[in-house]
């Protein structure tokens, strides 16, 4: 009785393969077809034996055995190769988005690759004396650096800027944002009347090339400053940060 249930059970699974593999006309269709064929003339085998007859009977005299009526089991009801390459192929990768410069989406942490590369940058730059119009002939290191070619030279080795900006162009470039950032923030003064100065804050780290001299340090060529006062912010009027950052 168990034996016959088992061929009911595998009888209906070939007819429902059947129907899926003629169902169109793809390769992987055909390829379904013919292993639900096969596994019905396997079934019309054991159709001719003896219903007492056991399955191990069954493996001792050469007829198929039941790892054989798994292996067509499977292969009527899984999908083909050429299916599951198409499906992978279809299916979309959104997982890495924070690695590659202005469009690399919001960082998740300061450890984020843009914030490390301005940091070194910035780093490798202290020192550096202050020079009116340093750093805006490109992105080779400069023998010094004013305050503009200062901050574009870091923003750059974070993925953003496509040129070096002074402080009335930073505000519109690509890939700046309005408002204080998570994790850099930029303070730029461009007002008419006033003297231009841009300043950068990367993980709460403040740097400056020139500037005013306060308790916070500046003044001087590129170098790290304490946060300075709540005063010598207010005199910028243009607080950025890049984008996803």
């Amino acid at each position: 009785m168990q034996w016959e249930q088992q061929l009911a059970n595998l009888s209906t699974l070939t007819q429902t393969s059947s129907t899926t593999g003629t169902s169109a006309n793809s390769p992987s269709d055909s390829s379904s077809a013919t292993s639900a064929s096969s596994f019905a003339d396997t079934l019309d085998s054991l159709a001719s034996l003896d219903s007492t007859d056991s399955l191990a009977d069954t493996a001792a005299t050469g007829d198929p055995d039941t790892s054989e009526l798994a292996d067509l089991a499977s292969a009527a009801t899984q999908p083909s190769a050429t299916t599951t390459a198409a499906t992978a192929a279809n299916s979309t990768d959104v997982t890495d988005t924070t690695n590659s410069g202005a469009t690399g989406g919001q960082a998740t942490s300061s450890s984020d690759p843009r914030i490390l590369a301005m940091t070194e940058e910035a780093n490798s730059l202290a020192g550096k004396p202050y020079v009116w119009g340093g750093g805006h002939d490109g992105w080779d290191s400069s023998k010094g650096y004013d305050c503009s070619g200062f901050v574009s030279a870091v923003l750059h080795a974070g993925g953003y800027l496509s040129s070096p900006q002074d402080t009335a162009t930073l505000p519109t470039a690509g890939g700046m944002e309005q408002g204080p950032g998570q994790y850099v923030t930029i303070y730029d003064r461009d007002r008419p009347g006033q003297e231009g100065h841009v300043i950068i804050s990367i993980n709460g780290q403040f740097y400056e090339s020139g500037g005013e001299h306060g308790s916070w340090g500046g003044g001087c060529g590129v170098e790290e400053i304490s946060t300075p006062s709540a005063s010598y912010l207010a005199t910028f009027n243009d607080v950025l940060h890049p984008a996803g950052l």
